[in-house]
């Protein structure tokens, strides 16, 4: 059997003082004091919790909109599916800012950036596993490209005086003549 690794003394002595007390110790406690002896500080292990806890902390009809992407410095960075969804956030960045400072128990963040996802990893598992759960099985499938290019029709050269130079160039681009009957096949196709 293979032994582990004897844990670090600052683990140790937050195991040892919080079972002093008669209960067991909290994961918090010992993940805050991992993260200082790896040279993190507490500000990190509650950066932890945010993550883990983000859609209790935003509510359950903003947390699968606001997906966490992470910060950068003082600016919470937060991803969104679509560019409306990016407007009506940065509008409630007041909100959000409250939420966030408020479970961090100080103010930590003091702005909010708001991007689109475009296939970013987000920080709460439990959003995207959630997103995926929702969607009916057609939506999990992945996307079908889209039709082909818009080929013109040469509907409007009946209206068009055929003696201009843009109708002729628009008979060329449908491959009509400008009598309305088709050209041959034209030599490119795009």
């Amino acid at each position: 059997m293979k032994q582990q690794p004897p844990a670090h003394p600052s683990i140790r002595r937050a195991a040892r003082q919080r079972r002093k007390g008669g209960g067991p110790a909290l994961a918090g406690e010992l993940l805050s004091a991992l993260l200082a002896a790896l040279g993190g500080s507490p500000e990190h292990a509650r950066l932890s919790l945010l993550w883990q806890n983000w859609e209790q902390v935003m509510g359950p009809e903003l947390a699968p909109l606001a997906l966490p992407l992470g910060h950068h410095k003082n600016m919470l960075l937060l991803g969104v599916e679509d560019a409306m969804l990016m407007q009506e956030l940065h509008l409630m960045s007041g909100e959000i800012l409250e939420r966030v400072n408020a479970f961090m128990e100080k103010p930590f963040f003091s702005s909010v950036k708001v991007r689109l996802v475009l296939g970013k990893n987000v920080l709460n598992a439990t959003a995207s596993a959630c997103r995926t759960e929702k969607m009916s099985p057609a939506e999990q499938s992945p996307p079908r490209p889209g039709p082909g290019p818009v080929r013109p029709s040469g509907s409007f050269l009946a209206g068009m005086d055929p003696a201009s130079p843009v109708t002729r160039c628009y008979a060329r681009f449908a491959g009509r003549q400008t009598g309305g009957a088709s050209q041959g096949p034209s030599r490119e196709t795009r």
